[in-house]
């Protein structure tokens, strides 16, 4: 396969994106449609672009699992996540945040947050555990544009937003071990959550879904001191 790959022409290329290779790609463009919005000043836009992205990311897998899987799977995933969990969150919290605190710490804890997402992505590709080691970048990088949208952040102090950010690069590279959630049951419902939410924006209904999108990710970050409590 591997030879099949490296002697591939353009032709053969096409011929070997799958369905979830396309899911993927819109994960990407959600993440550089994410940057677009910033650039036109418009961050509550931005976050829910990752919203979608985090969305087209959980479908993809689903997929893969379940219909097809290519060739391309694990390498575009990441690159996409790269994009949409690691870039656009860290941009989005420059661009909320450069007007409003130290222009130096902002820089700092953006790179920080990009670089430490990176890692993550890096270590997963190398490791074949039954859980994740570290916390998702899908799930950092979907709080972290929550706690953005929900949060009045221009009446918040500048070191609590901050100070998100930074635990949560921390978590990613961390040796902390988060269940991989594959279960129908969690994933639909979730998926629906998301869908709301993304809805409710378009349609500016009230913010009651990314607050129970907020709360269930936020079980998520803290589910490793039950789930290793119930495994020991």
């Amino acid at each position: 396969m591997n030879d099949r790959i490296r002697n591939g022409t353009n032709l053969d290329l096409l011929r070997m994106i799958r369905l979830p290779d396309l899911i993927t790609v819109l994960n990407v463009l959600f993440g550089f449609t994410a940057i677009l919005y910033l650039l036109n000043d418009d961050p509550g836009g931005a976050v829910i672009m990752i919203l979608a992205a985090a969305l087209a990311d959980g479908v993809d897998g689903a997929v893969a699992r379940r219909i097809e899987s290519g060739v391309f799977g694990d390498y575009l995933d990441s690159f996409a996540d790269a994009i949409s969990f690691g870039v656009a969150p860290a941009v989005i919290y420059y661009c909320v945040m450069a007007g409003i605190g130290s222009h130096a710490v902002v820089c700092a804890f953006s790179a920080a947050y990009l670089i430490c997402g990176v890692l993550r992505l890096s270590r997963f590709g190398v490791l074949d555990d039954a859980e994740f080691r570290g916390l998702p970048i899908t799930a950092a990088g979907t709080f972290a544009v929550l706690v953005l949208y929900l949060i009045d952040y221009i009446y918040y102090p500048q070191y609590v937003i901050t100070g998100v950010f930074a635990g949560l690069s921390v978590m990613m590279v961390s040796n902390i071990q988060y269940p991989k959630v594959r279960s129908v049951r969690i994933l639909v419902p979730l998926a629906v959550v998301f869908v709301l939410t993304i809805a409710a924006h378009y349609g500016g209904f009230c913010d009651w879904f990314a607050w129970i999108l907020f709360g269930l990710i936020g079980c998520y970050l803290l589910s490793p001191l039950v789930w290793h409590g119930q495994t020991r």
